[in-house]
């Protein structure tokens, strides 16, 4: 597979602070990127490349979920007070990327640039903001 440039770079602004998030959220980004180094292969049968594409989309979607999970878990346990809104951001990515992946496998939906930009801005714009505030929290309770 070609080198395509990281759809995102991995930074330490990104970092929560929370290991088990911050680890998570490199994985996240490392398949968010090969999920662009996929759709961007050059010489490739369609079929191949759908293929490819489905299997890395099904990997993104099914890890965010357990990512979530985690998440809500030690929002739950520390009783932190923007829970609700937090998962309802999760809950309406799920659904988005759920959506986006079925009309995908349908054949309705080209998944190179508007995805990868939605993809791409709602995890940096969410780390940065949501788990960055639930970060600060979690630390303030002693969490690393």
């Amino acid at each position: 597979m070609q080198e395509t440039a990281p759809l995102i770079a991995w930074d330490t602004k990104l970092e929560t602070g929370i290991h088990v998030v911050d680890e998570e959220h490199k994985f996240l980004v490392q398949n968010l990127n090969l999920l662009n180094q996929v759709v961007h292969q050059k010489g490739i049968a369609q079929e191949l490349l759908d293929d490819d594409v489905r299997a890395v989309l099904n990997n993104l979607a099914h890890y965010t979920q357990t990512h979530f999970v985690v998440e809500e878990e030690l929002m739950r346990v520390w009783q932190y007070p923007g829970f609700s809104q937090h998962q309802a951001e999760h809950n309406d990515f799920i659904r988005r990327v759920m959506s986006l992946t079925s009309a995908f496998a349908d054949g309705g939906m080209d998944i190179s640039g508007t995805m990868l930009n939605y993809l791409r801005e709602w995890l940096t714009t969410h780390i940065l903001g949501t788990d960055h505030a639930m970060g600060n929290f979690l630390k303030g309770k002693g969490q690393t």
